[in-house]
């Protein structure tokens, strides 16, 4: 055969063999693997785009927005498509380093995703960015709706912040995208599924640079869905109030309720922080100085702090004797001469008080007497009814981290100071110093077994048509027999500070011993003494007696609400002859 036919047949083999690997391949792609391609193609094309939705507002018990939205601005990147050129132009704009830029936007595993890595920028900013966005491949700019907290730093503790979410966050939550907000502290994480509301997608075409260049009709829109809106029991104007009360004390913490159902009206904490400044994110370094503030001002003093009560603790010892009937309102011991003496110890009173029943010794806070009280009722009786009070465990509040405190029984002083722990220590327990620890909340509802007949509500910041009880089963005599003192203690004892013209306030004083600086003030009070309308627990930090700080600062707030109550009711029923303006 003829070399050159052979070549030719070899030729045309070779032809066909490649024709009809082709046309198998195409098969393969077109027919086989075709919707594959074309999902891969719609992919590229296509991009998701999630709209956020803004989160609920939070009003006072008025209705006052404490926490809402307002419009703000981010820039972000797609590592797939921008340059170093633009990642260089686009961290002079926003005052980064391009490394900053790579280090934020790394958390996107798919480098096709945008990943916004600067909130609420400026105008100034975002015109910079958008007059050259034909030229910067790889970035984008949108609007978002932000956090904003018009009282600033004055609900700090109770309404708390959101924050950008973390990695670790997004693998422990869903319904998350990187860049979005969440909850970090106080009712905006306690409550976040509630405030969260759903993103919105929308599709839009992008080109081969990444950048959009129209929506997609084929493919419908899911518009954002806002979370929902939060009315809480808060009263704002009152929190203003005991602000400006509380003005000239550097730490402090203010606990107001109402005693009839839990309400919580005001739970503020000194210093605070503008939960505004988490908006737009913080830096390392300020962050780091913001914990290492040695006046803590992220610290919730109301709910996390723990402080020995001092006197304001009597009145249980008081409550659990005559619960007990191990001792009656008639009971003397030893007169008080300022000290009395325990094996090689004194234990001091603040005062000469000579002899006095109980309620001349709630009524004038003298230590001696609850010495010895507290020795002939013993330490059971003491725990037993400070439990029921709500001493030693958590309130139940609807806020995170809660603090319990610390209630010491038999058991506990066995295990912290072994079987010779001594009297001494129930001597301390009884005047509500040594190794006994309550939150402000914790002693306000403490409290309110006697400003509500024996019922201590369940606190809560939100709204609820409903209140949960606990029934502490002391008897309404023996209640009434402890208000009679509390009531002389403001009206002839040591709070006479916390008087309120025309209203009978009760309340206690106390002083918390502080091994570390100046002793802290406390007060706790109610009013009025029948069907008291609020309750309230004030503590300053070291700045010594309850009955000079404390009590002055209480009877302010508890006149500043009675009344903007009476002006309500007012309002609401003019009396015969007063002019009623129209809408």
């Amino acid at each position: 055969m003829d070399d050159r036919v052979v070549a030719f047949k070899i030729i045309r083999n070779l032809i066909i063999f490649l024709a009809a690997v082709l046309v198998v391949w195409s098969m393969k792609l077109q027919i086989i693997e075709g919707r594959k391609h074309l999902r891969l193609s719609e992919e590229n094309r296509i991009r998701k785009k999630f709209n956020p939705a803004p989160r609920g507002r939070i009003l006072d018990r008025h209705g006052i927005e404490i926490a809402n939205t307002r419009p703000g601005f981010y820039a972000a990147i797609v590592r797939a498509t921008i340059n170093q050129e633009n990642l260089n132009t686009l961290a002079r704009i926003l005052n980064m380093t391009a490394s900053e830029i790579i280090e934020r936007s790394a958390v996107e595993k798919n480098k096709y995703n945008p990943v916004k890595i600067a909130h609420d920028i400026s105008y100034e900013q975002l015109s910079l960015i958008e007059e050259r966005l034909d030229l910067l491949a790889g970035i984008e700019v949108g609007a978002e709706p932000l956090r904003y907290y018009p009282y600033g730093k004055l609900l700090f503790h109770v309404i708390g912040y959101v924050g950008e979410i973390t990695s670790q966050e997004m693998e422990r939550e869903s319904g998350y995208i990187l860049g979005d907000y969440i909850g970090k502290m106080g009712l905006e994480r306690y409550y976040e599924k509630i405030l969260q509301g759903t993103h919105g997608i929308e599709y839009v075409e992008v080109d081969a640079r990444g950048k959009e260049v129209g929506t997609i009709t084929e493919k419908r829109s899911i518009p954002p869905t806002a979370g929902i809106d939060l009315l809480t029991t808060i009263d704002i104007a009152l929190t203003e109030s005991v602000a400006v009360y509380l003005k000239d004390y550097e730490r402090a913490a203010c606990v107001c309720l109402n005693p009839q159902n839990g309400g919580i009206l005001v739970l503020y904490s000194k210093p605070g922080v503008d939960p505004n400044i988490f908006t737009h994110g913080m830096s390392s370094t300020e962050w780091d100085a913001l914990l290492r503030d040695p006046t803590a001002p992220m610290y919730d003093r109301t709910t996390m702090s723990c402080y020995p009560p001092g006197s304001t603790y009597k009145p249980f010892v008081a409550l659990a004797a005559l619960d007990a009937k191990m001792s009656g309102e008639e009971k003397r011991f030893e007169p008080c001469q300022g000290v009395y003496r325990l094996g090689r110890r004194d234990f001091r009173c603040w005062k000469k008080h000579g002899s006095l029943d109980l309620d001349g010794a709630i009524v004038n806070s003298c230590d001696i007497y609850f010495y010895q009280l507290g020795r002939l009722i013993g330490i059971d009786t003491i725990a037993d009814r400070s439990s029921r009070v709500g001493f030693g465990r958590k309130t139940g509040i609807d806020l995170p981290n809660e603090k319990q405190g610390i209630l010491p029984d038999r058991l506990w002083f066995e295990k912290r100071y072994g079987k010779n722990w001594t009297q001494g220590h129930i001597f301390n327990l009884s005047i509500g110093q040594g190794d006994i620890l309550t939150s402000p909340l914790q002693l306000a509802c403490a409290y309110s077994v006697f400003a509500n007949g024996g019922r201590i509500p369940i606190p809560h910041i939100i709204h609820r048509d409903d209140t949960t009880y606990f029934d502490t089963n002391f008897s309404s005599e023996t209640i009434e027999a402890i208000r009679r003192s509390l009531a002389g203690v403001v009206d002839r004892g040591t709070g006479t500070w916390a008087r309120v013209a025309g209203v009978e306030v009760c309340g206690k004083t106390g002083t918390s011993q502080n091994p570390h600086g100046e002793d802290h003030a406390l007060f706790v009070g109610f009013a009025p003494a029948e069907n008291a309308e609020i309750l309230v627990c004030v503590v300053v930090e070291n700045i010594g007696h309850g009955g000079s700080h404390a009590a002055p600062v209480t009877g302010k707030i508890i006149r500043a609400y009675l009344n903007s109550m009476q002006q309500q009711l007012s309002a609401i029923n003019p009396r015969p002859g007063q002019d009623v303006e129209e809408d």
